[in-house]
């Protein structure tokens, strides 16, 4: 197994198009790291750069301790799961896991212990004599991760391996591929545009946007600790709720919507004291919604009023979307009671979890950030 470093890997395609620009990754052995971000943010492209199916324009990218850039992709030691299978049609499941190995002029006893075990790892091995065609899209996907699996590489590399399969078995497979990662100890990278699959597979995150690294770091600490706007409204199911407003000193540190204003929680008092009377962008995730008659245990709270347009009951909890007349909001509160649309709600929110970034440059103003 091995390690995987880009040290400010870039790549420019003709009339100046940068697709990735300047990335910086140190991503350790075992590691199991997620790119993740909108289409086009160059995900894919940092992906293929580390497979060699991409030249680099700048930059250095290491597979252990060797440079790889002139390195050809059959050489860097790496196996990659592609979105669409990449399986022969006319070969069976065990012909198109064993294919690669064969190439290799590896021993026929070996190629068939390696197929056997890695079918038996994906529970597969009914499967070895159909053709592709005779699978479900989950049985292909699993297919071609044991073809990746019997080549034993340093480095897996996903580039969005479930995006054709079904909600529930997405939930499904990127189960078995974290038990998968448990289970083989490597080095994974696993690139894709779901922020869920993000968050409840990797060690680390890597949020990508236009090409730039906005943020590496857990799943925990991207959710709690946005270094920026674009991360935290990119974070999260649904989306943080975001209000332009304006800090103003009025016996204290106020931030006002326009229609109401509330006292800035204390932790944000030093860096909201240099921006009084400018406008900031406050940031409360929809779960800090508390409805007023059950926001008992609240430290710091905040109320708002807001009329009820939508409401989706989800089971336990629901989704309330709101309009304080300037904002449009979404709230996750519990089912207890379900308000009826067009009515005006009081909200508590609690500030204890609130954010705040500068509107310039959009960086978080937390002093954990």
């Amino acid at each position: 197994m091995a390690r995987v470093e880009l040290r400010e890997v870039t790549k420019v395609y003709e009339k100046d198009v940068v697709a990735v620009n300047r990335a910086s990754i140190n991503i350790q052995d075992k590691e199991f790291v997620v790119l993740v971000g909108p289409s086009g943010c160059g995900k894919s492209t940092t992906l293929r750069m580390v497979a060699g199916l991409e030249e680099v324009s700048s930059g250095e990218i290491y597979i252990g301790e060797r440079v790889v850039n002139e390195v050809p992709p059959k050489d860097r030691d790496i196996a990659m799961v592609f979105q669409n299978y990449a399986l022969y049609p006319h070969m069976t499941v065990y012909e198109n896991m064993a294919f690669g190995l064969k190439l290799r002029k590896f021993p026929k006893a070996e190629i068939d212990q390696r197929v056997r075990e890695a079918a038996r790892i994906l529970s597969i091995e009914p499967l070895l004599d159909r053709k592709p065609k005779a699978l479900s899209g989950g049985q292909r996907q699993r297919v071609a991760v044991g073809r990746a699996i019997v080549r034993k590489p340093q480095v897996f590399l996903f580039d969005e391996p479930l995006s054709n399969l079904d909600a529930k078995l997405r939930v499904q497979m990127r189960t078995e591929i974290s038990k998968l990662h448990t289970r083989l100890e490597t080095t994974m990278i696993y690139v894709t545009h779901d922020q869920v699959e993000a968050m409840t597979m990797g060690d680390r995150i890597v949020v990508m946007k236009d090409g730039d690294i906005q943020q590496i770091d857990t799943p925990l600490n991207l959710y709690n600790h946005p270094q920026n706007k674009f991360v935290a409204g990119f974070i999260g199911s649904p989306a943080m709720n975001f209000m332009a407003g304006k800090v103003v000193q009025e016996n204290g540190l106020f931030f006002h919507e326009g229609r109401f204003k509330f006292r800035a929680p204390k932790k944000f008092e030093s860096s909201l004291e240099k921006l009084k009377d400018r406008e900031v962008i406050f940031g409360i995730r929809p779960e800090d919604f508390h409805l007023a008659d059950s926001a008992a245990g609240v430290a710091e709270a905040a109320e708002l009023t807001a009329a009820v347009e939508v409401v989706e009951p989800m089971g336990n909890e629901i989704y309330l979307y709101l309009n304080t007349g300037i904002n449009s909001l979404v709230a996750r509160v519990n089912a207890r009671s379900e308000p009826p649309i067009g009515s005006q709600l009081k909200l508590v929110m609690d500030m204890s979890k609130a954010h705040f970034f500068d509107s310039q440059s959009e960086a978080s103003l937390s002093p954990a950030a």
